[in-house]
């Protein structure tokens, strides 16, 4: 994956309102253009839920409000979230290092999560060899395991591994959970670039993992699995708790770097009608949470490299330095999530590593 800043890439013509935090504490304040010393809980959820506006939350712990689900089976739980590990074998034994220290705190947490989510780029080229590379270090994560792709699992053989022995079955899929009803989609679909091209497997994965690259066009989830989701949740109770899983962003947050699911609206159109509905998110290696109508998204950390965030905060004019990792801390910027899930609230911790590093 090509990492953003190493290409000049133009900025959209209508850039999203962003709201970013310093290490200081100081919040770019899209709406003013402005740097300022704070945003309370209260504030976060008004800016959210009127104005729909991208926020990209401290680096520390938050929750996101969610009202109460009237299902008699619901009881509490909770679950943990990885994300983004790139592993290449032995030519980047970093990213083993970050993915070990990750399943060190997933194994030591109490209680233990109910179950961890894998939201996908658990290889960076998708060889069988890389595959096995990863397989043997997640072997060592104890709490059931699930998994969904992320486009570098999937482009050489077309997600043939990752089905086979990472997922055991096809995606998308979906399961209740102590009242909740779990969804996991496959968000990393594109328009056949390759066929009428002629590529190889390596050609293709190259192409469809270049973070920038202008051949695949943007993710689309495909009428398809749209159909398969309306479907799935045609029996649901308008106020059960939804969690839905999904690789890229299901909204439109960057197109430059892929970081937007295009028919996401329709994705949208389908889960509007219920009330207490989350959606998780990886591929953007950073920290995102975003609102639209009754549907909350929340990206995930990475353990293999963060990202910058995208140059939108430039064209906003926005004053003072845009928060970059700095990249002699080999932990900072990334890490996991944990979640907690209590009378249909969902309390969301990023394990951030830049205050806290890992031993290692």
């Amino acid at each position: 994956m090509k990492r953003p800043d190493e290409s000049v890439i133009d900025p959209p013509d209508v850039p999203s309102p962003s709201t970013g935090v310093t290490r200081e504490g100081l919040i770019y304040d899209a709406d003013h253009a402005v740097l300022a010393r704070g945003l309370t809980r209260r504030g976060f959820l008004k800016v959210s839920a009127l104005t729909g506006a991208t926020l990209v939350a401290a680096p520390v712990a938050g929750s996101l409000w969610r009202p109460r689900s009237s299902l008699a089976a619901e009881t509490d739980f909770t679950f943990a979230i990885l994300a983004d590990s790139h592993t290449m074998g032995s030519k980047n034994p970093r990213m083993k290092t970050r993915l070990q220290a990750a399943i060190r705190e997933i194994n030591a947490l109490s209680p233990a999560p109910d179950f961890v989510m894998y939201m996908g780029d658990a290889v960076h080229d998708g060889s069988p060899e890389q595959f096995k590379y990863f397989e043997d270090i997640i072997a060592r994560l104890k709490p059931k395991t699930y998994y969904i792709p992320g486009e570098h699992d999937w482009y050489l053989d077309m997600g043939e591994y990752y089905q086979t022995h990472l997922i055991k079955g096809q995606v998308p899929y979906s399961f209740d959970h102590k009242g909740a009803h779990i969804v996991a989609l496959n968000g990393i679909n594109f328009n056949d670039f390759w066929s009428a091209r002629q590529l190889t497997p390596e050609e293709r994965m190259a192409v469809a993992g270049t973070l920038n690259h202008a051949m695949p066009g943007p993710f689309r989830l495909g009428k398809a699995q749209l159909d398969w989701l309306e479907k799935d949740l045609a029996n649901v109770p308008k106020d059960a708790a939804i969690f839905v899983f999904t690789h890229p962003p299901l909204y439109h947050y960057y197109r430059p770097w892929n970081f937007w699911t295009e028919d996401a609206p329709d994705a949208h159109a389908i889960l509007k009608p219920f009330r207490n509905v989350q959606v998780f998110h990886g591929h953007v290696h950073q920290i995102v949470q975003h609102q639209i109508a009754n549907m909350k998204f929340l990206s995930t950390l990475s353990t293999s490299w963060p990202h910058p965030y995208p140059e939108t905060y430039q064209t906003l004019e926005l004053k003072g330095q845009m928060p970059r990792s700095n990249p002699a801390m080999p932990f900072d910027g990334l890490g996991w999530s944990s979640n907690k899930v209590a009378g249909g609230i969902v309390k969301h911790e990023d394990i951030l590593w830049t205050g806290n590093p890992p031993k290692v």
